[in-house]
């Protein structure tokens, strides 16, 4: 794997809930529906990868650790009335009514369409024990700062270049 350049300067990504908008359309377009938590993890793992793969956070803002996982707070507030049913509407912005969207670039949108491709068909509770084990960004920041804490973007980024290096390694036998 390639010594790529990350940055962990969120200031010109995308707000999460545009993120999980994106993937609620390209769910909803495969009829396949999510729940919250499914959501904010699909999140979260794209946000990840997109520091390993494309050197950038995709989300603005950080992923903190709470009980069950990684979770922005913005998304969990935009999404938390439908508990744990199938989250059926986008999220959207109270001053205008209109669902937040994303001005993401084709690198980015294939990102997430990956992401929904590869993770999407895993249950909420198979995507927090992913997230949950030890050695992950949830568990250092659990461990050290406890509930509601910031997951350091260089945590993040760490995680999965040495996730994808791992995927390299195994397909190179």
């Amino acid at each position: 794997m390639s010594a790529l350049s990350v940055t962990t300067d969120r200031t010109d990504a995308h707000d999460p809930r545009a993120i999980a908008n994106h993937i609620l359309r390209l769910r909803a377009d495969e009829g396949k529906p999510l729940t919250i938590m499914q959501l904010i993890k699909l999140v979260y793992i794209a946000d990840g990868w997109s520091m390993a793969l494309n050197g950038k956070p995709l989300s603005r803002g950080n992923a903190q650790a709470w009980k069950f996982g990684p979770v922005y707070p913005t998304v969990y507030a935009a999404f938390k009335h439908f508990g744990s049913s199938a989250v059926t509407d986008e999220a959207r912005s109270k001053a205008t009514g209109l669902p937040y969207v994303g001005n993401f670039s084709s690198e980015e949108d294939e990102l997430i369409k990956a992401v929904v491709k590869g993770y999407g068909r895993l249950t909420a509770w198979q995507l927090s024990n992913l997230t949950h084990q030890p050695g992950t960004p949830w568990s250092d920041t659990f461990e050290s700062g406890g509930v509601y804490t910031d997951i350091a973007p260089q945590l993040m980024a760490s995680h999965f270049k040495q996730l994808g290096a791992l995927h390299v390694a195994e397909a190179n036998g």
